[in-house]
């Protein structure tokens, strides 16, 4: 059931400081050039700008909407979504004592953690305005996910900070143990058979690294050098080639897949922009999501 945001209602929150200093989210036209090769974004539209938690935006399929996680009440995050025809905000779920987190729009159904969920911090799956239902077999607390509807899902143990893999129709568990020392930010690689995540070495480096289900194999891809640990691959849409997005500070960058990779870890990064934040109160950019057809990129800011 979907629950249209009372603006008035949300300007009481703000105006009882409910609500503390938190995170906001804006999208921003992007586009490709195939002749150069190089990205570019447009101007910067605020999808929430108000004192709270709006964070972990992600697309929907067909690109024309954006799930994220918010908490509007003051105790915990529901998920809503922003439509973009008509600019409007939609409450997905509406859970007084459990708060809902990382949605992601699957050929299956809307998936996100309940963090308060039995089993603890799980992988759940809603579908239309059904009750909701378990979308992984696992027990293992998880706090990020990533599905591939062919393979199955890499998760992300909250208290390891370690992957697991459950293959599609099994129950993971310690024999299904992936890697550890790894960082939130788990993705599936675009038109491919394989994820990527971000190994945190012990000198400091993280490096986006591919897991390869299949062969139970890894591959260092690219350094994140001084960027976040927070990253995001290009659209489906682009088949050829796919693209990974970092920010570093506020400097946007992106990062080529080559077909045949080499055997050293490459650090060219291509300059996209200098992101300019939203108003004064914002900082400090980290997390990005990028719309299936590549029009569209969200960045998640920091606001005082």
């Amino acid at each position: 059931m979907k629950i249209k945001l009372s603006l008035a209602l949300a300007s009481f929150w703000i105006a009882q400081g409910v609500l503390a200093t938190g995170t906001d989210i804006s999208i921003y036209p992007l586009s490709f050039d195939t002749k150069t090769q190089q990205w570019s974004i447009g101007k910067g539209q605020a999808v929430t700008n108000r004192d709270g938690y709006d964070n972990q935006a992600s697309f929907a399929l067909d690109g024309q909407s954006i799930f994220f996680s918010s908490n509007r009440s003051g105790a915990h995050t529901d998920i809503y979504q922003y439509q973009f025809f008509n600019g409007d905000i939609y409450q997905i779920t509406n859970t007084p004592d459990e708060s809902e987190f990382s949605p992601n729009e699957t050929s299956e159904g809307l998936k996100y953690v309940v963090e308060q969920g039995v089993p603890h911090q799980s992988v759940w799956l809603q579908k239309g305005g059904k009750p909701r239902e378990r979308a992984i077999n696992s027990l293992i607390p998880s706090g990020y996910y990533a599905v591939h509807s062919k393979l199955g899902t890499l998760l992300w143990a909250r208290y390891a900070h370690a992957l697991y893999f459950e293959p599609k129709g099994q129950q993971a568990d310690e024999r299904h143990f992936v890697t550890d020392h790894v960082g939130r930010s788990i993705h599936v690689v675009p038109n491919q058979q394989r994820f990527s995540y971000v190994k945190k070495k012990m000198n400091g480096d993280q490096v986006v690294t591919v897991f390869d289900p299949i062969r139970k194999s890894h591959q260092e891809i690219v350094s994140l050098g001084s960027g976040n640990e927070d990253y995001a691959w290009s659209g489906q849409a682009l088949t050829q080639s796919a693209w990974l997005f970092n920010l570093d500070g506020t400097e946007l960058r992106a990062w080529r897949l080559e077909q045949k990779p080499s055997s050293t870890i490459p650090m060219s990064w291509q300059s996209v922009a200098e992101i300019t934040p939203p108003s004064a109160r914002h900082h400090s950019p980290y997390r990005i999501a990028v719309s299936p057809d590549n029009r569209y990129l969200t960045i998640v800011w920091n606001r005082n």
